[in-house]
């Protein structure tokens, strides 16, 4: 083996790393982007479902009760305090409960942060994944090596200013891996079905 193919062979091997390396960490802030992005619609709808709910018991507590009262009807006192007292503190605690959670997880911000480092995983894949057409053959051994050190700086990049990836995102990447889920060679897909 000359000088060439052994060049070639280092800088494909280093540049197949990346690729999957930038797939898995992807796949993985994608699914983090995902799950605080319904964390945080979740507790949205919590808010504003109880905030709702005071307005509604507000409404029965103060103005219906006049209403009923005014045509001569009553209002049973357990029925009064429930509707005065137990479930407007209920929601009101409800909405506290879940404000709270939003504005100090920031799940939407969190959600932001790891679509961004996502996307810029997937365009450093889409670009390692076509190496091949920029050194097409051995006598582009020199630009493929410097190719390779480029995805190389440019993934230490990344790595570096996208947010930690937690432990069960990985899990995940994982049993995507363990499923064939980041195999991307459509000739392997298609020899799969065939058989």
């Amino acid at each position: 083996m000359n000088v060439n193919q052994q060049q070639v062979k280092s800088a494909t091997q280093e540049i197949l790393r990346h690729i999957e390396d930038a797939a898995t960490s992807k796949l993985a802030h994608f699914k983090i982007s995902d799950r605080n992005q319904t964390l945080e619609r979740k507790l949205q709808l919590v808010s504003a479902v109880s905030f709702a709910g005071i307005v509604v018991f507000w409404f029965v507590s103060t103005q219906l009760y006049s209403i009923i009262e005014a045509f001569g009807g009553s209002v049973g006192p357990a029925w009064r305090t429930t509707t005065q007292n137990a479930i407007p503190i209920g929601f009101a605690m409800a909405n506290v409960i879940a404000t709270t959670f939003l504005y100090l997880y920031r799940f939407g911000e969190k959600a932001h942060q790891h679509r961004e480092a996502a996307q810029k995983y997937h365009r450093l894949w889409r670009k390692c994944l076509n190496y091949s057409t920029e050194c097409p053959d051995i006598s582009s051994a020199d630009d493929l090596a410097r190719l390779a050190v480029s995805y190389r700086q440019e993934l230490s990049e990344i790595n570096h200013s996208s947010p930690d990836i937690e432990e069960w995102a990985w899990k995940t990447v994982d049993s995507e891996i363990a499923k064939g889920g980041l195999e991307y060679d459509i000739n392997k897909k298609a020899d799969k079905s065939e058989s």
